[in-house]
């Protein structure tokens, strides 16, 4: 799958990190989510922007907490020698819009939705 960002441009993080950690970087890189990986990059869990909802409204103390606690798992992810209408059926079924790239168990990229209306498959 070339359509995926690669892993050096988007967010990923350690399962200790803080939450401030993790929003500050996810609004420089503009994708409403990080990956939570383990240092050989083996994908854990993601956050998103509507996981930060969620856990406002369950009035969790978010301050007090890791990153690990407040991410999605089980997630969604997609192989990556999937082919890019995959990653786009699969979104579509789970109304998701960023999907985790996985190559034996490790993130390599991620693919957002918008990649997939510019190329033209959505």
């Amino acid at each position: 799958m070339t359509l995926c960002i690669p892993t050096q441009t988007f967010p990923k993080f350690r399962p200790d990190a803080s939450l401030q950690q993790a929003i500050l970087e996810m609004t420089r890189k503009k994708l409403g989510m990080t990956a939570i990986t383990t240092d050989t990059g083996k994908l854990l869990g993601i956050f998103t922007d509507g996981d930060l909802r969620r856990s406002f409204e369950k009035g969790q103390r978010l301050h007090e907490q890791p990153i690990s606690a407040l991410m999605t798992t089980p997630f969604r992810s997609i192989d990556a020698h999937s082919l890019a209408v995959e990653a786009l059926n699969l979104m579509q079924e789970h109304a998701i819009t960023v999907l985790p790239v996985v190559q034996d168990d490790a993130v390599i990229g991620i693919i957002h939705m918008h990649d997939l209306l510019r190329a033209g498959i959505a």
